[in-house]
């Protein structure tokens, strides 16, 4: 009777599940990744499709009915049910009651699509639907693929750049960055930038970088910048500890070290007791985290500008981005993936990015347009349209895809992720990672294997 019992509750669990699929789906469960498209098949994209997003304000509605209007323009026989307040999106998922296309953040890719699977892969629509993936700033679709098969569709281009204090290069007589500067210049500047209270020289006053170690975006460039592999999604393992990853990692710890980047989780606070975001000349950002650094340096009448994230040996560059994902049991699968796959398109990313709740286009024919740039200013007498926007847009070859989660389970990953700021935590306090480092390794391949 035992034998029986594991088995049946198995059994048990997929018919519920099953059932669950069946009522949310008007009685017809299908497995769509099933299904085969070929290239040249000309699909109807007609009918309705439900549009999930969250949107918190008024641009950011304003985008998103501009990029549905847009669509409607290119699909005439397909009318879109807004779903504007879902509130939580993956008990929405869980239920079956989610919207045939949703939004959500990179870092939640792997986890719905194979953890879940609950997502519908897009690959064999691009072709049908005439989708130019040369256009594309393709780096930034790793953020959405998961062994090879597309599944979130980026809305925007989250190209990590430094924003930096030009004021203080100019007291320090020091020019500003040129195009492609190298790790090595980036150093010497922040060497150079670094200053310390002259009464009490365990007090920093000013800090060459806010490198923002700790994030993913910033970090995972660290891992390959020296040419090093730190994961292997095909075989499943994770390895910190290789000569090439463990290069990049002394290099730019080191140099941290030194106090001319921002040392995260060091506790000794009282070193950056007179510290303030203004009082770091380059700090990495992306687009939608410029408004408030940016307008405070206005506010405090210094002049600032963006510049490349510096390169590496292996030049490399963190990108995210959040984007849309069509459900796997949807009811109007055509019309669905149009839409998502509309935000690959020029009209999609224009109608989306020309409004006020818009960010960096990521089609290639408008990355030298104006409508994007120079936006949000708002004290008086601050032009941002002379700024270095360019620097979003440089080197898209360097792209890699900055989100831990995006590559692996979320279970490993939250290894990955909580165990380098125990690295960090440990180096800068205690002088060493190593242990940590192969600790973190250990456990997260331990994690990986049992999954």
């Amino acid at each position: 009777m035992k034998r029986i019992v594991k088995p049946l509750i198995g059994l048990l669990l997929c018919t519920a599940m099953i059932l669950t699929l069946l009522g949310c789906s008007g009685g017809s469960y299908q497995d769509l990744n099933l299904q085969t498209i070929r290239p040249d098949d000309d699909i109807a994209v007609e009918g309705k499709v439900k549009f999930t997003c969250s949107i918190s304000t008024l641009v950011e509605e304003a985008a998103a009915d501009a990029v549905i209007n847009a669509y409607q323009d290119a699909y005439p026989d397909v009318s879109v049910v807004k779903d504007y307040n879902p509130g939580n999106i993956a008990a929405r998922i869980a239920s079956g009651e989610i919207g045939d296309v949703f939004w959500f953040t990179g870092p939640e890719t792997y986890n719905y699509a194979v953890t879940q699977q609950c997502l519908l892969s897009l690959n064999q629509f691009i072709e049908p639907l005439h989708i130019d993936m040369s256009k594309v700033f393709t780096g930034i679709l790793s953020i959405g693929t998961v062994e090879g098969q597309l599944y979130m569709v980026p809305r925007d281009y989250n190209h990590i750049v430094m924003l930096y204090n030009r004021t203080a290069l100019k007291e320090a007589g020091l020019a500003d960055p040129e195009h492609g500067w190298t790790w090595d210049t980036f150093k010497d500047y922040c060497t150079q930038l670094t200053k310390v209270d002259p009464n009490d020289t365990t007090h920093f006053t000013q800090i060459g970088a806010d490198f923002q170690l700790a994030w993913a975006p910033c970090y995972i460039p660290v891992l390959e910048g020296w040419g090093g592999t730190w994961v292997d999604t095909e075989e499943k393992y994770v390895s910190l500890t290789n000569d090439k990853v463990l290069a990049g990692i002394e290099e730019v710890l080191t140099f941290a070290n030194t106090g001319a980047m921002h040392k995260d989780y060091w506790q000794d606070d009282g070193a950056y007791s007179n510290i303030n975001s203004l009082s770091y000349v380059f700090s990495a950002v992306c687009y939608p985290m410029v408004q408030p650094l940016a307008t405070a340096y206005d506010e405090a009448g210094i002049d600032w500008d963006f510049c490349d994230f510096p390169a590496f040996p292996n030049h490399v560059v963190g990108t995210g981005a959040s984007g849309f994902a069509v459900y796997r049991y949807t009811r109007n699968p055509n019309a669905a993936a149009a839409l998502a796959l509309f935000f690959l398109s020029k009209d999609g990313q224009y109608a989306y990015h020309s409004n006020a709740g818009g960010s960096v286009p990521l089609v290639k024919e408008l990355a030298e347009d104006d409508f994007w740039r120079g936006h949000g200013a708002t004290k008086e007498g601050c032009d941002w349209s002379v700024k270095n926007y360019d620097a979003f847009i440089t080197f898209p070859e360097a792209d890699i895809n900055g989100e831990v989660n995006c590559r692996m389970p979320i279970r490993v990953a939250k290894v990955v992720g909580d165990g380098w700021q125990a690295v960090l935590n440990s180096y800068y306090n205690e002088g060493s990672y190593m242990d940590q480092l192969t600790l973190v390794e250990t456990r997260a391949n331990e994690v990986w294997q049992s999954i």
